[in-house]
């Protein structure tokens, strides 16, 4: 029984490697054709790729340009944010970020936000979740380390200097371990959207009939704060409120 089960893993392990070369080629494909300029036809296979449930930052990224090149500025600033979710360290999507949002119609300001809320925000997102747990094991390795000499030391400078050391690096690696989790959390979370049709009502209730508080264009941000049937309330970086239709936002 078990020789079926060891060809039934290796066919297994087989088929996961030749999908992800194939997902690679397919990257590369899409790649090549944003580099020939044929935009749609690369953002035809990018889209292809997150079907078939390929995710990374580099795709978004790529996919974004792709977008910021043929005027879909809303759809660019959706995945800019997508990417820069999955990998808050890639300079290039936060770059391009910020010009295609130059390049919106709405200006809302944000008030300045705590220092501890902006410094805590900061360190969540200075890593991706990987990372982060990397330095869990590796100063998790180094607690196991220490103790490991605070156990077979008899000498007592050597026992207490490991013995603090393996305190301050377990203390370290369950710092790590919370803020990968916070971060894994974040990405996880479906808090903000982008705003992708031309002009958008937001109402005062979610309703047809309800009166329209203000108005907003393709590419703004928005947090999500509750959901009624095809509507969405939501919330603005200056605290305005209001509801809108689902079907006018994509969730980042």
């Amino acid at each position: 029984m078990s020789k079926y089960w060891n060809i039934l893993s290796i066919l297994l392990l087989l088929f996961i490697s030749l999908s992800a070369q194939s997902d690679m080629d397919k990257f590369k494909q899409a790649n090549e054709l944003y580099q020939e300029e044929k935009f749609q036809e690369a953002i035809e296979l990018y889209n292809s790729l997150l079907d078939q449930d390929y995710i990374s930052d580099d795709l978004h990224y790529n996919l974004a340009n792709a977008y910021f090149r043929t005027n879909k500025i809303a759809k660019a600033i959706l995945h800019y944010e997508k990417a820069l979710k999955i990998n808050p360290a890639n300079e290039d999507a936060a770059h391009n970020l910020e010009y295609a949002n130059a390049r919106t119609i709405d200006k809302i300001e944000t008030p300045p936000s705590l220092f501890f809320y902006r410094w805590w925000q900061a360190l969540i997102h200075s890593f991706s979740s990987s990372s982060w747990a990397y330095f869990v094991i590796l100063f998790g390795l180094f607690a196991i380390a220490g103790l490991g000499i605070f156990f077979f030391f008899s000498d007592s400078w050597i026992r207490k200097t490991s013995f603090y050391s393996a305190s301050a690096t377990l203390a370290l690696a369950i710092i790590c371990w919370f803020v990968a989790d916070r971060h894994h959390r974040s990405i996880e979370e479906a808090d903000y959207a982008i705003i992708i049709n031309p002009t958008v009502d937001i109402n005062s209730s979610p309703s047809e009939g309800s009166s329209r508080l203000f108005v907003l264009h393709e590419g703004s941000k928005v947090k999500l704060k509750e959901k009624n049937q095809d509507w969405f309330e939501i919330k603005l970086p200056n605290g305005n409120t209001g509801w809108m239709k689902a079907k006018d936002l994509e969730i980042i």
